[in-house]
């Protein structure tokens, strides 16, 4: 159905791709169309879900390049994030699509970069001047996650000290969204006092910060100053959302 109407309507559409390795270490890909239908109703379709194998862009661009299977001439745009594989994908993608002869103005907007990675370039590079204090917070997220006993204990901490958010899951950030960082110190600073408790308390604690990773001891934990700067930096990454 969604072949059909690609190939035979005269609508232009625009495409998005993403790429990366799983914790298996096996690399991936998708391909998700946006185009508009008769009745001006957006819609947005996964075309191709894959494994590549590498990352490079040209692999990018010959898998992309298989929408001709769909049907799809009329490319309106292309937006990737701003890894370089993706600008040799996008000029690979440029010649031959150029050779439809059906972009506009010579293709010279077929290449857009992702607004949002953008974005979150932006905001990491700003958060590295506190990533001490970030990664003090993440060490002490890392630790009451890491088993179900020292969650269980931190949600007694947390009962105790009367703060109560979200049934005392406190989420992990993931390096490659700057959102999911405000989303941790948003909740942990708000469990501050839980956290000061289970410090107290635990006598496994004092022993994890100690643990060198990598030939290098943990960052934290955290003290005053680095809870303060967490709570100033979550009312301005909020400006962001």
């Amino acid at each position: 159905m969604i072949k059909g109407f690609l190939s035979s309507s005269d609508q232009r559409v625009s495409l998005t791709t993403d790429s990366w390795t799983s914790i298996q270490n096996i690399n991936y890909m998708v391909l998700t169309a946006h185009f508009i239908d008769l009745n001006w109703k957006l819609h947005k379709r996964i075309l191709n879900f894959c494994v590549i194998p590498n990352h490079k862009g040209k692999t990018i661009g010959k898998l992309v390049e298989s929408l001709i299977k769909w049907g799809i001439e009329k490319v309106f745009c292309i937006v990737v994030d701003n890894a370089c594989p993706n600008e040799v994908a996008l000029d690979y993608m440029t010649e031959k699509i150029g050779n439809w002869h059906e972009l506009l103005l010579g293709g010279s907007f077929l290449h857009l970069r992702c607004c949002c990675h953008i974005l979150n370039v932006i905001v990491r590079d700003g958060m590295e001047e506190l990533d001490q204090s970030i990664e003090g917070i993440k060490n002490y997220v890392k630790y009451i996650r890491s088993s179900p006993a020292r969650l269980d204990k931190f949600r007694k901490c947390a009962l105790q000290e009367k703060v109560e958010h979200q049934g005392g899951i406190v989420p992990l950030d993931v390096c490659t969204r700057w959102n999911s960082t405000y989303f941790m110190l948003d909740v942990a600073v708000k469990y501050k006092k839980a956290f000061e408790r289970l410090e107290d308390e635990d006598q496994q604690f004092e022993g994890y910060f100690q643990e060198r990773v990598g030939g290098k001891k943990r960052k934290g934990p955290p003290r005053g100053a680095d809870w303060e700067k967490a709570a100033r930096l979550v009312k301005f990454l909020k400006i962001f959302l």
